[in-house]
């Protein structure tokens, strides 16, 4: 018989930014993240959420804004999604195998101020962002990312977004137009 699960017991991780908080409390030497022989443990991976949450906030990014990833799996994509939500950013992963016109209308739609973007995709990045008329800031994955979020505190900013704010913003495949954004 499966043991009950009361949701009280969960109500001190009411965001997604509240599980790397969590964690780095509960069990900061475990690890949380292997990606590419890197390992990173919960303490690691709360301390540099919290740095991509500064770093967006010194980007001028704000709690109901959002940022857009275009690239493959790495762990920095997941310090980049925990980081947003601790600050209240909606993040929108986009498929790296979309075309550069596909990828303009998503960065377009959801109205992304900043685009990190993995080593695989510059080249179709850099043309979705020339068919904008007002595009968003690109970071490079590699090797900006780390230097981007080193420069910030590894301290908790304090940001506390609401547990029915959006923190991840999918596009379906648009079967029947274009793709639309579900939150």
């Amino acid at each position: 018989m499966a043991a009950s699960v009361k949701p009280e017991e969960f109500e001190f991780m009411a965001t997604l930014g509240d599980v790397a908080r969590y964690h780095g409390r509960t069990r900061p030497d475990r690890v949380a993240l292997v990606f590419e022989g890197r390992a990173t443990t919960y303490a690691a991976l709360d301390r540099n959420t919290n740095q991509v949450a500064a770093a967006l906030a010194a980007e001028g990014v704000r709690a109901g804004d959002r940022i857009a990833y275009l690239g493959k799996n790495t762990d920095q994509y997941f310090e980049l999604l925990l980081g947003a939500a601790k600050a209240g950013v909606m993040m929108a992963p986009i498929g790296w195998r979309l075309s550069a016109d596909e990828v303009a209308y998503i960065l377009q739609d959801s109205g992304a101020k900043l685009l990190f973007v993995g080593p695989e995709c510059v080249e179709t990045a850099g043309a979705a962002v020339a068919k904008l008329a007002g595009p968003p800031r690109v970071i490079a994955m590699e090797p900006g990312f780390d230097t981007w979020r080193a420069a910030q505190s590894t301290e908790d900013g304090g940001f506390q977004p609401a547990p029915e704010d959006g923190a991840l913003l999918l596009y379906t495949s648009g079967t029947t137009g274009r793709p639309k954004g579900v939150v």
